[in-house]
């Protein structure tokens, strides 16, 4: 046995494996993609170019003739520009429908009300002031405000005692500026300290 009997002398062109691999695989195992000038090369043989070339190009760069047909069907789209007005169109159709419902949600905002722990504070005060149980005051709380947390009775009714204490306080003071311009007074109701009934 010679040196050169143990090994097969590799004669293919430089691009080609013989070794078992698949030419149509790149070194970084993914099909390599032809070029835009490759593209419009194959479209040219696939519309312009006599009978045969298709082959002949197909052999040439080791590709299926059915490669060159797609690219040359790519080039076309891509000149006739059908399907870039289609993907225009669709992308506008989805803006349009965006802007829409940012409109109608703006819309809805303007109507919208913050209920902060003030403002929940202000309901259960007002509903106390106007003869509402704190109980009742919270159930409609909970219908205003939907699925956010309701405070509890207890934390109700402790804002509406702080409110009455700041109004308490503020009233002594209104009673003695309005007094002395009162000329005509009557009581709504008279209790006696003894008898509350």
């Amino acid at each position: 046995m010679g040196v050169g009997s143990e090994f097969s002398v590799d004669n293919s062109r430089r691009d080609v494996c013989n070794r078992g691999c698949d030419p149509s695989i790149g070194l970084d195992g993914v099909s390599p993609m032809s070029t835009i000038p490759q593209r419009i090369a194959s479209a040219f043989a696939v519309l312009c170019g006599r009978y045969g070339d298709v082959t002949e190009m197909a052999n040439d760069r080791e590709q299926s003739r059915q490669s060159l047909y797609r690219e040359a069907q790519q080039v076309a789209d891509a000149v006739d520009g059908t399907a870039a007005r289609a993907r225009i169109d669709d992308l506008q159709r989805q803006l349009a429908d965006q802007h829409a419902e940012v409109q109608a949600l703006q819309e809805r905002l303007r109507h919208a009300a913050e209920i902060t722990p003030d403002k929940q504070d202000e309901f259960a005060t007002v509903a106390q002031a106007e003869g509402v149980s704190l109980s009742v005051a919270r159930r409609l709380l909970r219908v205003v405000q939907g699925s956010q947390s309701t405070p509890s009775v207890p934390t109700l009714g402790r804002a509406t005692l702080q409110a009455g204490r700041r109004a308490g306080a503020l009233l002594g003071v209104l009673d003695e500026a309005a007094r002395p311009e009162v000329k005509q007074a009557v009581a709504d109701e008279i209790f006696s300290a003894a008898d509350r009934s």
